[in-house]
């Protein structure tokens, strides 16, 4: 009973805003006359036969019903209002800003749907959420239509430039699967000719930008989807970056943002807890045992010497502290008794790269000691990756991506994903009026 009260309120009510819009493009109310011979009044609402848009050429000409999909249920006999061209006598074609032309939906489906997909919600739970309350199916496809029409809106806000240039910047890379079509010819449960498609893996890089300025601010600055962590990779990424005014020194008033690149020769190298635990095989951390080669752990007295050895090493090998050089070349000496030449080799070739954190100052050391914000960050989009299992597309993964991104900024800037999706809709019809 209390859906069909509102839905009793909800219908003459969106007659109402129609017919308030309408009075404002004719710029006379009802049974008002037309002023022919005076100024033409250009609006936007064609006339579908002759082209003409001069509004004093413009008459009521009563109104047509239609059904309209909304949040609150199922709306029958909406009164549309409609108007006549004098010049031709054919109808004009209206485009009402709170009513779409042609859709089933009102714009609360496509605000819930982005802001269910922003919650890791299927696309067969959002059918079912709004085939229960609608009372008739609706299909996969027309959810995940209206979830990937916001990708004008993703290739724009990565060409924006970025203004506040943050001191830090990590990066790393989470991998998805996406279906890719091959040119052999198969044929569908119909016996139609489709194209095969298989699953491909790829790799999102991420770049996670940090600010030291005790604001606790950090932001997912950009993402690139390639096939691979290489370094010809990771150019790209780095490059769109600097490209859009993020490198150091640009966009800083008065500051000096000192990078940290995870970018060299291939390796994910630059944080050390990170890079060259992954390259030598031992542990940095007292607690844990030395790892040897085969991925079984070295225990008891032993695995904790050589961490201990290990992580004293590594203090002593800090561009603040006299004698690192020597320090260095001991841990390399000491680690090449357990650890093959070609590891050591990385060690030696990348070392610069791996204390480059020692360059930095109070706060942005404790940053970047670790990447455990970042790899926080691939939890939660690795979320959305796992519940899809395979994205059909390209462009529904970059859409898929774009969302969370949003999701997870304004959560960092202490907004609500409700009001940042049902934004971000508005910000798609502002695109596209």
């Amino acid at each position: 009973q209390m859906q069909e009260a509102a839905l009793g309120a909800i219908k003459p009510r969106l007659s109402e805003f129609c017919e308030a819009e309408l009075t404002v493009k004719l710029g006379r109310g009802k049974r008002e006359p037309r002023r022919v011979g005076g100024q033409a009044r250009e609006i936007d609402w064609p006339c579908g036969n002759c082209g003409c848009r001069d509004a004093n050429h413009f008459t009521r000409d009563g109104h047509y019903r239609r059904a309209l999909e909304t949040g609150w249920g199922h709306v029958e006999g909406l009164q549309v209002p409609m108007l006549e061209c004098q010049c031709c006598g054919h109808d004009v074609i209206c485009h009402y800003t709170i009513l779409e032309k042609y859709r089933r939906f009102w714009l609360d489906l496509d605000q819930q749907v982005l802001f269910g997909s922003g919650l890791c919600q299927s696309l067969r739970h959002l059918s079912q959420q709004w085939s229960a309350l609608l009372g008739s199916s609706v299909g996969l496809r027309t959810i995940n239509d209206r979830i990937n029409q916001i990708e004008p809106l993703r290739r724009l806000a990565r060409g924006e430039p970025i203004v506040d240039v943050p001191a830090v910047v990590q990066f790393d890379g989470i991998w998805l699967r996406e279906q890719t079509q091959t040119e052999t010819i198969k044929l569908d449960k119909r016996q139609r000719k489709r194209k095969k498609r298989k699953g491909k893996k790829v790799v999102v890089l991420v770049a996670l930008g940090l600010w030291t300025d005790g604001s606790g601010k950090r932001e997912i600055l950009d993402w690139q989807v390639a096939d691979g962590e290489s370094k010809a990779a990771w150019e790209p990424n780095v490059a769109s970056l600097v490209g859009t005014g993020s490198a150091p020194g640009d966009g800083a008033a008065g500051g000096d943002p000192r990078w940290l690149w995870r970018v060299r020769r291939g390796h994910r190298l630059g944080v050390w807890n990170h890079g060259t635990r992954a390259t030598l095989h031992f542990s940095p951390t007292a607690q844990c045992g030395g790892q040897v080669p085969g991925g079984t752990q070295r225990g008891g007295e032993q695995g904790n010497e050589e961490a201990a050895h290990g992580a004293g090493q590594y203090h002593l090998s800090s561009r603040e502290c006299p004698g690192s050089e020597a320090a260095f070349g001991g841990l390399c000496q000491y680690m090449a008794s357990a650890n093959p030449p070609s590891a050591v080799a990385t060690l030696e070739r990348d070392f610069e790269q791996t204390i480059a954190n020692s360059a930095l100052d109070g706060v942005a050391r404790e940053l970047i000691r670790t990447t455990s914000l970042l790899e926080r960050t691939n939890r939660e989009l690795r979320r959305k990756f796992r519940q899809v299992c395979c994205f059909g597309s390209s462009r529904g993964a970059e859409v898929a991506i774009y969302i969370q991104v949003k999701r997870l900024n304004a959560r960092w800037s202490k907004q609500t994903w409700w009001e940042t999706s049902h934004s971000l809709y508005f910000d798609f019809l502002n695109l596209n009026p």
